[in-house]
């Protein structure tokens, strides 16, 4: 391949990737119900999913038990998940309210920090989790888009990918 093919087989690729990424929580802009994450993940909520691989073949299933304890500058959300398979995962956010649109946040398995939008209906959550597969822990990036519906339901749609690419996705619908 020559540089110039080179080049132009990059360019598509990165316009590709781009092109991939879904909708943004600023996209939601304006839109209602108007989604404060800090209050509505206080207090008890129970969710429901289902985890695909890339060819979106559904992988496992499982339900949440969470419960978010309001603080002044933020919230913590202790997670427990029980899949169909029979793991069980733990997790506890410490999320930081940065102002009116703008989170930020970390877990006991994160890496890094968490950032996160709120625009209208939407919280857009941005985040990298060790993941262990195996004997071996593998560094995973999530996007959420989280779209809150009439009567407190949440959907959630999420994504996780290694070195750009996506390796599956997460439907889930939270309940208040």
């Amino acid at each position: 391949m020559t540089s110039v093919s080179q080049t132009l087989a990059l360019i598509a690729l990165a316009v590709c990737m781009a092109s991939c990424s879904g909708p943004r929580a600023r996209d939601f802009a304006g839109k209602g119900p108007r989604l404060d994450p800090k209050a509505y993940f206080s207090g008890h909520i129970r969710s429901w999913g289902m985890v695909e691989d890339r060819s979106g073949k559904v992988r496992d299933q499982f339900s949440t038990h969470m419960h978010g304890t309001p603080r002044s500058n933020g919230l913590r959300l202790t997670q427990d998940f029980t899949f169909a398979s029979g793991r069980h995962e733990h997790r506890v956010w410490d999320i930081r309210v940065i102002d009116a649109h703008h989170f930020e946040g970390q877990a006991n398995d994160s890496v890094g920090l968490a950032h996160g939008e709120a625009w209208g209906n939407a919280f857009e959550w941005n985040y990298t989790l060790a993941v262990p597969v195996g004997s071996h822990t593998f560094n995973v990036n999530f996007r959420q888009i989280m779209l809150l519906q009439p009567d407190g339901i949440l959907l959630n749609r999420v994504q996780y990918r290694k070195f750009g690419l996506r390796l599956g996705s997460v439907s889930e619908c939270f309940r208040k």
